[in-house]
């Protein structure tokens, strides 16, 4: 119990970072749009890093998600089934989703490898992006990490929001 509570604390506090990033990234949004027809003169690259900023920030509130079991689920069967069934079903759907974010994790390391090996750069700044995915992949692997802790020590969704 004591590992997913700490899982869950990790997870909560990337997610906390991941949105003031957010939040930092929509205010610089604000400062190129007010400078592109203000001054006619946007922030430089900017358009580069929007998506790769979004995609690292987005993917670090995955953990919190799964942790927290905030994943779309439908109860009806397992209401109509009972309780044990509801606990069984419950169990199933964190299976599938921890195993769904393994294999998106694995994807992802592929697909930054391979952006590192062909060396693909962003349009404007030049930067390469396959750090930024690998990121990406990183975060994508803490989210399925901590959906198999979740499995193993929770039961209902209502027992991760402890």
């Amino acid at each position: 119990m004591a590992l997913r509570a700490q899982a869950c604390r990790l997870a909560d506090t990337i997610a906390a970072a991941a949105m003031l990033g957010l939040l930092g990234l929509a205010l610089c949004t604000a400062a190129d749009v007010a400078g592109r027809y203000l001054f006619a003169s946007p922030i430089h690259g900017f358009n580069d890093i929007v998506p790769l900023a979004g995609a690292v920030l987005l993917s670090a509130c995955m953990p919190h998600v799964v942790a927290r079991r905030g994943n779309i689920a439908v109860d009806f069967v397992g209401q109509q089934l009972g309780p044990a069934a509801a606990r069984r079903l419950d169990q199933f759907g964190a299976v599938l989703c921890a195993l769904f974010f393994c294999l998106m994790a694995w994807q992802y390391v592929r697909f930054a490898a391979e952006l590192a090996q062909t060396g693909d750069v962003t349009p404007i700044l030049r930067w390469p992006v396959w750090p930024w995915w690998s990121a990406v992949a990183g975060f994508i692997g803490i989210a399925a990490a901590v959906g198999l802790l979740t499995i193993a020590g929770s039961t209902s969704r209502t027992d991760a929001s402890s």
